[in-house]
């Protein structure tokens, strides 16, 4: 994705308000992504476990859940607080909880790290008190058919008691389609920016309501500058507790934090106000460029196993330079010097890979790269 400097809105504004929970700043430059099970179940401790290795920075731990239908499951319940404090100490990431009444939010205080407000709850005004004066962050969903005027003023509801650690989450709202759950509303990160410092989190697992859709939709939040994604997981989704249509599996969640990550970082401006901040986004960038350089070394992989077939050499001077001329042209700090030497190396890293692939048969290999 190339951004033209010199056009302000080209890129999304990162949001101005910093929110932490646990060793995550939602707002500081890097998308975070919340995950785990839509409720806690007996296994969730296992589940904890899978969803960090994915590479989620907050885990979801909902042992109350707000339900259409009083016959559907409604959490696990209070006493399922002992999960999120094994899930605590064993991953040793934070836990985002959701509360349906003033008196689970004291229950639920010293168990978890951020408060949520559900989409059903977010007209709840007791609830969004009650929620502020906990001190803990809160990230306030959009109601089903909520405005943005009203979605804000329910976070000030919060704010109001004291508590500016409130984070927005679009969660889809209710249209005419049926063909998705709700239709998320990717232009609120946008029009928000204007409206609000506070950061911007989406959750498209709600918006589609089916796993297959789950990822295309969090790559659109990514690049529209989200500051946060909050994604059902599960290890086995068709056994889920609760809305078992929508989960992913780990090893999906695992893809989507990889690519959400590295294209929340090539899309969204530079938080260059403090040293921190330009850490910070200089972390982001560099790990979108370490992904970018693995997935190019596996498709190399791919082309070399062809050369070997068709006993073509491995390097391509003509082909190289062709790829120097391409990025001068592009490049706007580097010089020609700076581009070759990009090049040189990424190809050397990216053969390197290749080399070492079992899948090509070593005498030709090493003939090839002689």
């Amino acid at each position: 994705m190339v951004l033209d400097p010199l056009i302000p809105s080209a890129a999304p504004r990162p949001a101005t308000r910093r929110v932490v929970i646990g060793d995550a700043v939602i707002g500081g430059g890097r998308l975070h992504v919340i995950a785990g099970p839509c409720a806690v179940e007996e296994r969730y401790v296992e589940h904890a476990v899978a969803t960090a290795a994915a590479g989620a920075s907050v885990l979801r731990g909902c042992v109350l859940k707000p339900r259409t239908s009083p016959d559907s499951f409604q959490g696990i319940g209070r006493d399922g607080v002992r999960l999120l404090d094994a899930a605590r100490d064993t991953t040793g990431l934070p836990v985002l909880a959701e509360p349906l009444e003033v008196d689970d939010v004291d229950a639920l205080r010293d168990h978890v790290d951020a408060l949520m407000i559900g989409a059903r709850s977010m007209h709840n005004t007791p609830l969004l008190r009650a929620a502020g004066r906990s001190g803990l962050p809160v990230v306030v969903k959009r109601g089903m058919s909520a405005t943005y005027d009203e979605w804000l003023a329910a976070a000030r509801y919060v704010e109001r008691e004291g508590n500016d650690q409130v984070i927005l989450c679009e969660r889809g709202i209710r249209t005419f389609e049926t063909a998705t759950r709700n239709t998320l509303d990717v232009s609120a990160i946008a029009v928000l920016r204007e409206r609000t410092d506070l950061p911007i989190m989406v959750d498209p697992s709600h918006a589609t309501g089916k796993a297959a859709w789950v990822a295309p939709l969090a790559m659109a939040a990514a690049a529209a500058g989200a500051d946060a994604l909050l994604i059902e997981s599960h290890p086995d989704p068709h056994h889920s507790a609760c809305d078992a249509a929508q989960a992913v599996t780990p090893a999906v969640l695992e893809s989507i934090v990889a690519a959400a990550q590295a294209l929340s970082a090539m899309a969204r401006c530079p938080a260059v106000d403090t040293l921190a901040e330009c850490r910070t986004t200089i972390d982001s960038i560099d790990d979108a460029i370490l992904q970018l350089v693995e997935h190019r070394a596996q498709v190399v992989r791919v082309v070399q196993q062809h050369k070997t077939r068709d006993r073509q050499p491995v390097r391509d001077p003509q082909r190289e330079r062709a790829v120097v001329e391409r990025l001068r042209a592009r490049a706007s700090v580097l010089d020609i010097g700076g581009v070759e030497q990009l090049v040189s190396a990424v190809i050397d890293v990216c053969l390197d890979a290749a080399a070492v692939d079992e899948s090509v048969p070593a005498p030709e290999r090493d003939l090839l790269l002689a």
